[in-house]
Order: structure tokens, then C-alpha cells, then sequence
């Protein structure tokens, strides 16, 4: 009796062993959660924002998450997107953050007249007004190029595992964003909740 009982036992194992894992939910693929500029921000950068006439309070930041079948995860900002909405949203104010730099000066356009731009080497007033355009432009270039550099440095990649309704996210990285696990929810997004310069920050990642 010990002995049959002893098998049974062995058998149980071997198929519980076999089925670990069976069942599981399947959530490899390609994510995508957005997230505010301004979450990002200091309170008194945004105040100078708008006071040149920019409102960046739609301007967002996508955060992916890539899960592959062989459990391994990358977690990640893309700055592509932001890029091309912030760069449009200064295009069209260009002239009001001209006023705004000029008037921190204590000046306004009918200030710089053709003879102080031509004092200054440019053409006329007009030609000095273009310059000024071009030099936001590369400025927006060298700060872009900050700014990923910086976010870079958010990139973490792992393995992970699923666990009923959770992912759990197995990671060396000691700094930066905190990962620990995401909830899958029913409509197969995964919610993740992020630790980023102390404040929690909640992603809802989409399958794309």
C-alpha cells in the first residue's frame, strides 16, 4: 500500500510539473502607455512655458514595455512622438516666444529697426527676426538631443514571468524607475505602477 501510494504521489508530481506554467496568459507583444509632459516638469517651467504662449498640457510622452514569447521585457521612453507635436506647437507660436524674449529685455519689435539689425550685421530688422528663428530651431535640436540622452538612462530590461493576473518583472537595475509588476486587466492592457524620482506613476500599457 505504501508503495502504490508512494507512486501515485511521484505520478501527481511529474503531472503537476508538466502542467507549471499551462495556462498562463499570453501577453507577448508591443506596448505603448503616453504620459503627460508636464508630469515631467517643474511647476515653475511650466509657468514659463505658458508665458511665452505655449501650452504644452497635451503635449505626451510614450513609454514602451516589449514582452517577447522567451520572457524577456524592455521597458523604455520614445521620445519620437513628443518631438514632433512640441516641435509643431513652437512653430506656431514662434512669433509670440520672439515678443516674450524680447520683451524679458525690455524691448518690442518696433525696437530693433532695420539700422540697429544692420549695426548688428544682419540685412534689415527682418533678416535679424529669421536668425532668431533659426537659432530656437537649433537650440530645440541640442535640447532633443539631451533629452534622450536622459531618457536613456530610464531603459530597463529584465526577464519576467506571469503570474494569474499579474506580470512580474525580474530586474538587476537598482536606480532609476522602480519595476516591479504590472496587472493584466481584461480588455489585455497591463497597468504598471512606477516609482520615478520618488512619486508613484501609473502606465496603462496598450498592445499595439
Amino acid at each position: 500500500m505504501k508503495k502504490k501510494l508512494a507512486l501515485m504521489l511521484a505520478t501527481l508530481t511529474t503531472v503537476a510539473t508538466l502542467f507549471t506554467g499551462c495556462g498562463e496568459k499570453d501577453v507577448t507583444g508591443d506596448y505603448v502607455a503616453t504620459v503627460t509632459l508636464v508630469d515631467f516638469m517643474e511647476e515653475s517651467d511650466v509657468e514659463d512655458m505658458a508665458e511665452m504662449g505655449l501650452d504644452i498640457s497635451d503635449i505626451t510622452l510614450d513609454v514602451t514595455l516589449n514582452l517577447t514569447d522567451d520572457k524577456n521585457f524592455t521597458f523604455a521612453f520614445d521620445t519620437t512622438t513628443f518631438k514632433d507635436d512640441f516641435s509643431s506647437l513652437v512653430s506656431e507660436n514662434v512669433d509670440t516666444i520672439i515678443d516674450s524674449s524680447l520683451e524679458a529685455s525690455g524691448m518690442t519689435r518696433a525696437d530693433l529697426t532695420d539700422e540697429i539689425a544692420q549695426a548688428s550685421g544682419y540685412d534689415n530688422a527682418d533678416a535679424f527676426f529669421e536668425a532668431m528663428k533659426e537659432e530656437l530651431v537649433t537650440a530645440m535640436d541640442g535640447a532633443y538631443e539631451e533629452l534622450d540622452e536622459e531618457m536613456e538612462q530610464y531603459t530597463i530590461s529584465g526577464t519576467y514571468k506571469v503570474a494569474g493576473d499579474s506580470v512580474v518583472f525580474v530586474t538587476s537595475d537598482e536606480e532609476g524607475i522602480g519595476l516591479d509588476k504590472g496587472t493584466i486587466n481584461e480588455d489585455g492592457s497591463i497597468t504598471v505602477v512606477t516609482e520615478y524620482e520618488d512619486e508613484d506613476m501609473t502606465l496603462e500599457f496598450k498592445l499595439q
